[in-house]
């Protein structure tokens, strides 16, 4: 019998908020999700506190396309915390934004792309790294809504999954 490798996906900020409130991309990210047998999921710290940024905004936005409610925020934050905390508990050391060698790269890849924040670049070195580290073979994805995060990354080798793009 042959083992085949479950591929683990990392969640950017932007993807982790449509898994956690119901908003444009949400059902498409659960759909992709719920088909990959057994979906391995991580997001990166860094990404967690932008992800939670996301949600306050949200929450205190003036906009009423764009608002939730404090139920909505206190339960998507209480919710993506504690499964941040379960996941990440088995999880190799992650990469480390405040390495000098790391942030490096960082800076270089955004440079190398201007409409990329730090945010992204780290979203990209981390899962480079996880692609170095090739989890029991497992060849990791970034999941993203950011078209230019989703273009740089495949620029720089990766596997992605742009959400509200199709055949990705």
């Amino acid at each position: 019998m042959t083992s085949t490798a479950i591929r683990t996906h990392c969640l950017d900020a932007s993807a982790l908020v449509k898994h956690y409130i119901n908003e444009d991309g949400s059902a498409e990210l659960h759909d992709y999700l719920q088909g990959q047998a057994q979906a391995n999921w991580y997001t990166t710290p860094f990404c967690l506190f932008e992800a939670l940024g996301v949600l306050k905004r949200k929450y205190k936005s003036k906009r009423k396309s764009d608002t939730i409610t404090q139920d909505e925020y206190h339960t998507a934050g209480h919710a993506m915390l504690a499964e941040y905390a379960a996941r990440s508990k088995n999880l190799p050391d992650s990469t480390d934004i405040i390495d000098p060698l790391v942030f490096s790269q960082v800076k270089s890849l955004c440079q190398k792309y201007p409409k990329l924040d730090f945010s992204d670049a780290f979203q990209i070195v981390s899962v480079q790294e996880k692609s170095r580290l090739r989890w029991g073979g497992s060849i990791p994805m970034l999941i993203t809504a950011d078209k230019y995060l989703g273009r740089a990354a495949e620029q720089e080798g990766l596997q992605v999954k742009v959400l509200g793009r199709r055949g990705s």
